[in-house]
């Protein structure tokens, strides 16, 4: 699995190590997708979300703290508030998905902003309700990260970079000599030559 500075380079984050660091906690990235099926038995067994057995015609059919959250975001939030919490809630209650995606950022970050803006407000699930959800696709990946973590992270990327820059230089060097030799032209200054221009490209 990439380290959180290859994380940054695919998600082309940039800034300094504190901008990053901050970056990347709002990804809300977990270390793999949840079940859904597990996803709704957690929030069912936390009384975020239960599904609720009545007349068709009563038009309701969930209850719980998640159903608080939506309707007070419904009723004060912004138009892309509203937008992001029902669509999670959509997703994640369609008969037609099998997991809710949180190692994707356009989903996890939405439920990360979910999380540090309504946990623990009363009513509303709280700080551990989400912190369980999360757990279920093995946690959040860089809510504990810090600078001097990023950091080290950094610099070990970096000498892994460096050190397949030059394995690739050595193998072309090799195959350009490799291909010279095979001429019947070809000195031992004509390979050398070759694997120095192959080096050097």
């Amino acid at each position: 699995m990439m380290n959180a500075y290859q994380k940054t380079q695919q998600l082309g984050m940039t800034g300094d190590d504190a901008s990053i660091v901050t970056q990347l906690q709002a990804t809300g990235l977990t270390q793999s997708k949840i079940d859904l099926g597990s996803l709704l038995f957690v929030m069912n067994e936390r009384n975020m979300l239960t599904r609720l057995v009545r007349p068709a015609d009563t038009g309701e059919k969930w209850s719980g703290t998640v159903v608080n959250m939506i309707l007070f975001v419904n009723a004060n939030g912004t138009e892309d508030q509203k937008h992001a919490i029902n669509k999670w809630f959509s997703h994640i209650t369609g008969d037609r998905n099998s997991y809710f995606d949180t190692t994707d950022v356009s989903v996890s970050a939405p439920f990360w902003t979910m999380r540090n803006m309504f946990g623990g407000q009363q009513t509303m699930p709280s700080i551990a309700d989400f912190d369980a959800v999360a757990a279920l696709g093995g946690g959040w990946l860089y809510a504990t990260l810090t600078e001097p973590q990023y950091a080290a992270q950094k610099a070990a990327a970096e000498k892994e970079a460096a050190v397949a820059a030059v394995i690739v230089k050595c193998n072309a060097a090799r195959e350009a000599a490799e291909a010279e030799s095979r001429t019947a032209e070809s000195t031992p200054t004509t390979i050398a030559s070759a694997a120095e221009t192959a080096w050097g490209a």
